[in-house]
């Protein structure tokens, strides 16, 4: 966050997300919520739904998204090692990126196949 620019952008993109995954988390979480005592076939007919999916999809990509802006936040302020800040930032991407893809992935499994 060197550039008064980018931490802005960071600052509107992060609630941007937040407020986002507050709408898209009440959908999935009510989803599972009411689907709690179903059968595992039951509950991967309504994931497999289109809207269903690709909602979950978008709040994945959300809160990933959104968790890689705030850990690199955390790393700015409390790693002082610039290394150590740089690997440690690194491992974030590549957690997330991890994070995000597999779940994608997955939906997107679960609703076309």
């Amino acid at each position: 966050m060197q550039h008064q620019k980018e931490g802005t952008k960071h600052f509107i993109q992060q609630r941007i997300t937040a407020i986002l995954n507050i709408f898209l988390g009440v959908i999935v979480f009510n989803f599972f919520i009411n689907n709690i005592n179903k059968s595992h076939d039951l509950v991967l007919v309504g994931l497999s739904n289109n809207l269903m999916w690709l909602i979950v999809i978008l709040f994945t990509l959300s809160m990933s998204f959104h968790m890689w802006i705030g850990l690199n936040h955390i790393l700015d302020d409390y790693v002082d090692g610039i290394k150590a800040r740089s690997l440690l930032g690194k491992l974030n991407l590549i957690m997330v990126t991890i994070v995000a893809l597999a779940t994608s992935l997955l939906m997107i499994n679960i609703g076309l196949f």
